[in-house]
């Protein structure tokens, strides 16, 4: 493999800048139930948090009777859980319970007809470690209070080891160095006006396997080892995504700073692209989006969507080589 396996394309992620600003959020998807239900502010905080955490590799996640997949069956699941008092939203009482009973009420929550049988989460006992874990340090730490722990970082991400980043990064389920989930649970407390951030400029990009497929496929991210570029098309597992995943990052900052978008609206757009347009199948050649309704279209205001945003500028459309590029295959609970 060549010393640099992976670069960004500077004049690529330009290019993509320049469409960027005229793709607007449609403003009923950030008053959504999920960020703005009347609970009380802990419960709300505790919702978001456990939500989170447990937010990794949900390509098998979904229900049949919703029609929902993914993170729209964990928003539906947790907002449930959080109007119901679950004991999967308390911190003392996950603290004392096991794996398997916190396992165990996991599958019923996330199965159409309460039986674990039908549950479609995966590696349950993964997360409900890193629930249980994340429940043990609040507890300890901050009382069992996540109110408390929003305020001891005082909207700051990183702060001499006391930041929002630095106080997470202390717990499994955000132990990320690339903070993905950290950055996602940021956004979501933002958009839910239960947090502001005093220290913008330290904001970590967003970077999971939709983003990082669609970073490829736009060409913002070039695979120069010809080998590497084998595997990804052929989604041979590997063990580090880390050049891959660290090249996203660099280029989502230069697409941030030339779009003067905000990165935590950014993950909005590139997000909703990979899971519905550029997916298994791609709305350029096929003609069709993965998810219906498309969830590009359910929260970018686009009304035609014959054709995808970024066709004209796009490498992927004009190349079947990258177009066919697939994110790393790689196990792992960071996103």
């Amino acid at each position: 493999m060549s010393d640099n396996p992976v670069v960004v394309d500077t004049e690529q992620c330009l290019a993509i800048s320049g469409i960027l600003p005229g793709l607007l959020i449609r403003p009923e998807f950030l008053v959504r139930p999920f960020l703005n239900h009347p609970l009380e502010r802990e419960t709300r905080l505790r919702m978001l948090f456990y939500s989170v955490a447990v937010c990794h590799q949900t390509r098998s996640l979904k229900s049949d009777k919703h029609k929902l997949f993914g993170w729209d069956y964990i928003e539906k699941v947790f907002l449930e859980l959080a109007i119901g008092n679950s004991m999967l939203l308390h911190a003392e009482l996950l603290n004392s319970a096991d794996t398997e009973t916190i396992a165990q009420h996991l599958q019923v929550a996330f199965s159409d007809d309460g039986n674990i049988l039908h549950s479609t989460i995966d590696r349950v006992n993964e997360r409900a470690n890193l629930m249980k874990e994340l429940s043990s340090f609040v507890q300890n730490r901050f009382g069992g209070s996540f109110s408390s722990l929003i305020k001891e970082v005082n909207g700051k991400l990183i702060s001499y080891g006391k930041g929002f980043y630095e106080t997470l990064g202390q717990t499994a389920a955000f132990s990320d160095p690339m903070r993905k989930k950290s950055s996602f649970l940021a956004k979501l407390l933002i958009d839910s006006k239960l947090f502001a951030i005093s220290d913008r400029e330290n904001y970590f990009p967003i970077m999971d396997y939709h983003m990082q497929r669609v970073l490829l496929r736009l060409g913002c991210v070039k695979v120069m080892d010809n080998e590497l570029a084998i595997n990804l098309r052929n989604r041979v597992p590997v063990t580090s995504d880390l050049a891959i995943r660290s090249a996203c990052i660099e280029a989502m900052q230069i697409l941030i700073f030339n779009s003067g978008i905000e990165s935590w609206i950014m993950n909005d757009i590139f997000w909703s692209l990979g899971r519905s347009c550029c997916n298994e199948t791609t709305l350029c050649t096929d003609k069709h989006c993965m998810k219906e309704p498309c969830t590009f279209q359910s929260i970018i205001q686009v009304n035609d969507h014959k054709n995808c945003s970024f066709e004209a500028t796009c490498k992927g459309f004009r190349h079947d080589e990258t177009r066919y590029l697939w994110e790393p295959m790689v196990e792992t609970h960071f996103y």
